[in-house]
């Protein structure tokens, strides 16, 4: 069901579109997919902790309508499918729906606000990831807009789901209010709004995962000179989780406060060269006190560098300090080395190694403080103007180490733990007969921590037909 915060979403920007409806570009196309989604879980220890409908045999078939409507000053998306799937795994069917919209509208030359909603009903924790960093319009023959299920490490701040509980059915809504004045020339501020919700099905055992999250942002940048630039941020967050069992004199409450903050200064000593400094402070606050609250300090001194417009690389690094309410503080380290090169003109390769501490207070385990490594690796190549490959892999080593929950037993002591995930992945998409898409991915990951040690294998095929209904 689309949520009510979506539909007066869409009303309002719809009346407001129609202001300009005789200076307008509008196009409407439709798509139909219809595939298969095989998944296979095999737990090595015979034995798991979490309860999880983790095989799939999903054939579907899924109707898709995209919608756009560009003005002088404004431009409003939006796209809507249901999905129509039969799980032979168990003999099961149900309906999905996948909803995104974008309304922009310019002010002023210099004014931007903005609206975006997403909206997602389903059990497939990795598809819905891939398909909220997909753009509304489809992108332009050539690009690659398959990748691997899953694949690569994505900076571009949408929060993923775990799926170490399989597929269980959930929805959420995804909605963004952002406002951003351009005062100078590369000098920005702007203001946002977010507001997520989460809810799993009663049946799938996962109502202390359901949570209302509100945040609020400020951004700030300036340019000095031709080679000094300044950017900050500011957000809170407060996320509301559903209480099980209030009432009970055991009953711990899982809402909690996020507090960010970002300054960067970044000078350009070279029209290929860019140093910079950054310092990020985040800092997570629960509302029950047998928590322990904890903050990072992370300072990171950086150079980006183009050695040809085909090859750059970024390297940065500095020390992280976490300091927690009672217990000492821990002094680490933060790093980043990631390498760009367009091979030739019809292949790109990417490589990359991480460590950071951070929080994952909203992605469905709650896991909080997390100390990780990770490296990763994509390439993609077309063999022809409407044949492409993207062959990706990586590796994640995270640290689970949240100071232990007073009084909580020690079988449930989760705050204090390793877990380790890698997985390659290929993908291939065909485009023919200008209407139509074969695509195919396949993608192997091992995952392992205490209790729970699987591998998992999971092949993707769609067929897409889509054209053009009208243009006006």
């Amino acid at each position: 069901m689309i949520t009510r915060i979506g539909a007066f979403v869409l009303a309002v920007v719809g009346m407001a579109g129609m202001n300009e409806a005789w200076a307008r570009q509008n196009i409407a196309i439709g798509e139909l997919t219809i595939g298969y989604d095989y998944q296979d879980r095999n737990y090595k220890n015979g034995d798991h902790r979490y309860s999880s409908e983790s095989d799939a045999r999903n054939l579907f078939a899924s109707p898709r309508i995209r919608l756009s409507s560009r003005g002088s000053s404004d431009l409003l998306e939006f796209t809507y499918a249901p999905s129509f799937t039969y799980d032979d795994a168990d003999n099961s069917n149900f309906v999905g729906h996948d909803l995104g919209l974008l309304a922009e509208k310019n002010i002023t030359r210099d004014w931007l606000v903005q609206v975006t909603d997403s909206y997602y009903k389903g059990e497939d924790t990795v598809g819905d990831y891939t398909q909220r960093r997909a753009a509304i319009m489809p992108e332009p023959e050539g690009s690659m807009s398959t990748p691997p299920i899953g694949a690569g490490p994505i900076d571009d701040g949408i929060r993923e789901f775990s799926d170490i509980y399989g597929r269980q059915r959930y929805w959420r809504n995804d909605l963004s209010l952002r406002t951003d004045y351009t005062y100078a020339q590369d000098s920005i501020v702007g203001l946002e709004y977010r507001y997520g919700v989460l809810r799993y099905d009663d049946d799938a055992g996962r109502r202390d995962s359901d949570y209302d999250r509100h945040e609020g942002v400020g951004r700030l940048s300036y340019r000095f000179d031709t080679n000094w630039h300044g950017e900050s941020e500011f957000s809170y967050v407060k996320g509301i989780y559903d209480e099980i069992d209030a009432d009970s004199p055991d009953a711990v409450d899982e809402d909690l406060e996020e507090y960010h903050a970002m300054l960067r200064l970044n000078y350009r000593w070279r029209p290929h060269d860019i140093y910079f400094g950054r310092y990020m402070y985040t800092k997570t606050a629960y509302e029950d006190e047998v928590y322990e609250d904890s903050t990072i300090h992370a300072f990171t001194f950086g150079w980006d560098h183009d050695f040809s417009p085909r090859l750059s690389t970024t390297l940065s690094g500095g020390p992280s300090i976490v300091t927690f309410e009672n217990s000492g503080d821990e002094t680490g380290y933060n790093a980043y080395a990631g390498l760009r090169w367009a091979v030739s003109p019809i292949s790109n390769l990417s490589v990359h190694v991480a460590h950071d501490y951070e929080f994952d207070n909203f992605d469905t385990r709650q896991v909080g403080l997390t100390k990780t490594w990770s490296s990763g690796l994509a390439f993609d190549h077309r063999f022809t103007p409407h044949l492409g490959t993207t062959l990706s892999g990586g590796y994640a080593r995270s640290k689970h180490e949240h100071p232990a929950v007073a009084g909580l037993p020690e079988e449930y002591d989760r705050f204090d733990y390793t877990e380790k995930i890698y997985h390659v992945g290929v993908a291939m998409q065909y485009n023919f007969l200008q209407r139509y898409t074969l695509a195919a991915s396949y993608r192997y990951a091992d995952h392992s921590e205490p209790g729970d040690e699987y591998d998992e294998h999971r092949f993707f095929l769609s067929l897409t037909a889509a054209t053009e209904l009208w243009r006006w």
